[in-house]
């Protein structure tokens, strides 16, 4: 007997763990090749609606975006800065109250140049604005610059190998997780496929198949089963199982069974002729003919309680000649001639 192959997990986790990997790996190589166009878009230095430079009113022009924010670096003098609307050439009301938006999208710069958001505004209708910067100190050096947030997002979105990398790369990580899972689940059980039943009853594991297993040659052999007879024979006869038998020999000659013979010759109630037939058939022991005798007491017995009479045995036994063929001095030829007489007469 060949031994199983052993349970092995799933191939898929490690396959889509490698596509996993892979693609990581490609949409890193992508986005590093739009590092360009990401340090150009998200600097504000580099994409501004404006620059401005010391105090002063500055007209803007008209304003389209909602999403509106004025940034300076981190070692210029800090500025004060108010949106107004402007109608022909002149600031009209209260400067816009300053509002964040799109927080997700922050100023970046490829240098690492910390840029601070002095300002930020939310605005409703497209209009032409003026921006008043006021500064406590000499700001004629300072330079600022006025970035439209929602342009920025638009040109990050518009470039379609930047996407397509963030898009490997995240189809990437998602991928990992799955693997993970698949990897887990396809744990192969530790529990034993294949059971044996031992001589006990119990289940035994085979976790090793194979012709010198122990488990194939310790077992004890199973217990002969001994037919059993209905009664009243059961009760007296002996049981003795013999080693080797052929056509049921054996349990005939210990008194386990009954032969055909025997059984028509207890139905018609001839008890001797059933023993007859027991030494005929088997070795004439003590022992089984006395079986034979206690069976056919306890057959008589039982008919005189079921009220069925047998026929009671003479107690020698007649010769063949003499039990089969009628006495010779029988007394037949007058009633026979009365018959005839009578039959005439009628």
């Amino acid at each position: 007997m060949q031994a199983p192959e052993p349970a092995k997990r799933s191939p898929w986790a490690l396959r889509l763990a490698i596509a996993g990997g892979v693609m990581m790996l490609l949409g890193i190589g992508l986005l590093s090749s739009q590092s360009g166009t990401i340090a150009t878009t998200m600097d504000p230095r580099e994409f501004h609606h404006g620059a401005y430079s010391g105090e002063g009113t500055f007209v803007t022009g008209s304003l389209n975006d909602t999403c509106y924010r004025f940034y300076q670096t981190g070692d210029d003098e800090p500025m004060t800065v108010n949106l107004y609307r402007v109608e022909g050439s002149a600031l009209v009301g209260e400067p816009i109250e300053e509002e964040g938006c799109l927080l997700d999208f922050q100023a970046m710069t490829a240098d690492n140049t910390n840029m601070v958001e002095v300002a930020s505004w939310v605005l409703n209708a497209s209009s032409d604005h003026a921006l008043v910067i006021t500064c406590e100190a000499d700001c004629a050096e300072s330079t600022g610059w006025l970035m439209s947030i929602n342009a920025m997002q638009n040109e990050l979105f518009g470039s379609t190998w930047l996407m397509l990398g963030i898009s490997v790369c995240c189809l990437g990580i998602m991928t990992t997780p799955v693997a993970l899972i698949v990897y887990y689940a396809s744990k192969p059980s530790q529990a034993p496929k294949v059971m044996m039943v031992g001589g006990d009853g119990k289940l035994i594991p085979l976790t090793d198949l194979n012709p010198d297993h122990p488990t194939f040659f310790t077992q004890s052999p199973p217990e002969k089963v001994q037919p059993q007879v209905a009664p009243p024979f059961a009760d007296t006869a002996e049981k003795q199982p013999a080693e080797g038998y052929v056509d049921g020999l054996p349990e005939v000659a210990a008194g386990t069974m009954l032969t055909t013979e025997q059984v028509y010759a207890l139905m018609r109630g001839d008890v001797e002729g059933a023993q007859e037939h027991a030494k005929t058939q088997r070795s004439a022991t003590g022992q089984a003919e006395d079986a034979v005798k206690e069976a056919a007491s306890a057959a008589r017995i039982a008919s005189w309680d079921e009220g069925v009479p047998l026929a009671d045995a003479p107690s020698t036994a007649p010769s063949p000649t003499t039990a089969r063929r009628p006495s010779a001095t029988t007394p037949s030829s007058e009633p026979m001639a009365d018959a005839w007489k009578d039959w005439d007469e009628l």
